[in-house]
């Protein structure tokens, strides 16, 4: 039993990882002025599905697999944005996403009903100093080094009728992984369009190793850019012997704004 709810608890706590992602744009190549600060601010939507397992001292406890529908449908609020800041070559990248996720489910066990409901509450950001590597009309490269950073809060309640027995319990997790990691732009024959680009990998604490990469199609606008990209990231860490790994896979949509 105990096996089991907690492969119920970790597939529900790495779902909301989707919604955690890097940026999905980068700065249009330009001159670089060393005395002018640039900006950018994007706000993004990622629809995606879930597959990943759960094993404890070597013995798998089960898998996970959410499409698309799923996860919106156990979504409460989800909030992303996407901010970076530039002076010359030397930049700053922020990511912070939240979201909330509930699951409920109900199993009939002799003469009782057992309904048990999960509810996370997740803050992920992203944070990387950033140093343009290349930056001409045809190509623009930033690379990053920096961390993510994940609180998450989870509660789990288990009550049986006729009976009105109930059993509730929480854990607080934290995680500060360190990435390394390069993003950018090749823009596509002095048009409007672009190819976005991102790679990163890190490993921290709880031997957590995540890494992401997207890529896909852009537009420049006057106001600025819309994009388009197919984005991976994966994530496995370790706490007290027990191994989670996760692949996410979707497409993810965003508008950022540049003064």
């Amino acid at each position: 039993m105990k096996r089991r709810l907690a492969t119920v608890v970790a597939g529900l706590f790495f779902s909301p990882l989707i919604y955690a992602q890097t940026g999905i744009s980068a700065p249009t190549s330009q001159s670089v002025d060393s005395d002018k600060w640039r900006f950018s601010v994007t706000p993004y939507i990622w629809g995606m599905g879930v597959s990943g397992s759960v094993s404890h001292n070597g013995d798998n406890l089960g898998t996970v697999k959410l499409s698309p529908g799923d996860l919106l449908s156990a979504m409460n609020m989800a909030a992303m944005l996407e901010m970076e800041a530039h002076k010359g070559n030397f930049g700053f990248y922020l990511d912070a996403v939240y979201g909330s996720v509930s699951g409920t489910k109900s199993v009939v066990v002799d003469q009782s009903a057992l309904t048990g409901r999960t509810s996370i509450d997740m803050t992920m950001l992203t944070l990387a100093p950033t140093y343009t590597l290349q930056n001409t009309p045809k190509l623009y490269i930033d690379g990053l080094l920096g961390a993510r950073m994940f609180w998450q809060n989870a509660k789990t309640s288990i009550s049986a009728t006729p009976t009105e027995a109930s059993l509730s319990t929480t854990s607080n997790l934290q995680l500060f992984t360190p990435i390394i990691g390069l993003k950018g732009r090749w823009n596509l024959n002095d048009s409007k369009y672009f190819v976005p680009f991102y790679v990163d990998v890190g490993g921290g604490e709880s031997s957590s190793i995540t890494s992401q990469a997207y890529v896909g199609v852009g537009r420049v606008f006057d106001w600025g850019d819309i994009s388009l990209v197919a984005k991976n990231t994966y994530y496995q860490y370790k706490p007290n012997k027990t191994t989670v790994d996760l692949n996410m896979f979707g497409f993810a949509l965003s508008a950022t704004f540049r003064f």
